[in-house]
């Protein structure tokens, strides 16, 4: 697949942004290829981009992690990641480059209104480290 890239926004992460997604509440922002599944507005951040996170390769590499000790057995992958804006009135989050999530992307409320009115379902996105 050949990409380029038309625009781009300055985001934060999750709190822990070093590393890929490997379980539930790692902080992480799961890396590699995937899709926006729906979008829709939320109360809280503007808008929600729902990625389709855990994709397959989400799970090989949360399996391998568990068979190679990197997390405890009883960890669970994961779920509900996405792209979001900030609470009314925090767009110093993003100015000030500070990762606050639980593994979401988050925008400034007008950027992350923006990229809702142009991506629709399916459209695929590469998140990298």
């Amino acid at each position: 697949m050949h990409t380029v890239a038309l625009k781009s926004y300055p985001v934060v992460l999750g709190s822990a942004p070093t590393g890929d997604k490997l379980r539930e509440g790692d902080r992480k922002t799961p890396e590699g290829l995937f899709q926006i599944q729906d979008k829709y507005p939320h109360p809280s951040w503007s808008k929600f981009l729902w990625i389709n996170y855990p994709t397959a390769d989400s799970w090989r590499k949360h399996l391998a992690a568990k068979r190679q000790g990197k997390i405890k057995a009883s960890d669970t992958v994961g779920s509900e990641i996405g792209i979001h804006g900030v609470p009314v009135g925090s767009d110093h989050l993003i100015d000030q480059r500070q990762n606050w999530t639980w593994g979401c992307i988050s925008l400034k409320n007008k950027d992350v209104d923006e990229l809702y009115g142009i991506v629709s379902k399916g459209t695929w996105i590469e998140i990298l480290p």
